[in-house]
C-alpha cells in the first residue's frame, strides 16, 4: 500500500507499506527518488507492515521496487495510491520490473 501526504512546501511524503508478514531480514525500497541505491531506504518492520517513507516533489513521476534480504526483487502489481486532503499535486508511483529494477539498481 502506498500512502501520500502532501506537505505544505510543494513536496509530498510518500509512505510505503507492505504486510508484517512477509518473512525477511530486510527489506528496502530502491527508486530513482534515491538513486537506485538498494541500502539507502532500508523498511521498517513494525506490528502490521513493514514501512519506509520518502519526500519527493509534488506533481513527479517515481519508479520504485523492493529488494528483500539484498538479493530478491519484487514489486507490487498494481501500485494503488491513495492520497489524504490537500493541495499539493499528487505523485504518480510506479512499480517496475524485476530486471529493470536489477540493471537500474546496478547502474543507478
Amino acid at each position: 500500500m502506498i500512502v501520500q501526504l502532501p506537505l505544505n512546501n510543494e513536496q509530498v511524503m510518500v509512505v510505503f507499506r507492505l504486510p508484517a508478514q512477509i518473512w525477511a531480514d530486510s527489506i528496502h525500497l530502491v527508486g530513482d527518488f534515491n538513486n537506485w541505491s538498494t541500502t539507502a531506504t532500508p523498511m521498517r518492520r513494525g506490528e502490521q507492515y513493514w514501512e519506509a517513507t520518502v519526500t519527493v516533489p509534488a506533481g513527479s513521476t517515481c519508479y520504485y521496487a523492493y529488494l528483500v534480504d539484498g538479493r530478491y526483487w519484487c514489486s507490487e502489481y498494481n501500485g494503488a495510491t491513495r492520497v489524504r486532503d490537500g493541495a499539493a499535486p499528487r505523485v504518480a508511483m510506479i512499480p517496475i520490473e524485476i530486471a529493470q529494477a536489477d540493471e537500474l539498481a546496478l547502474t543507478g
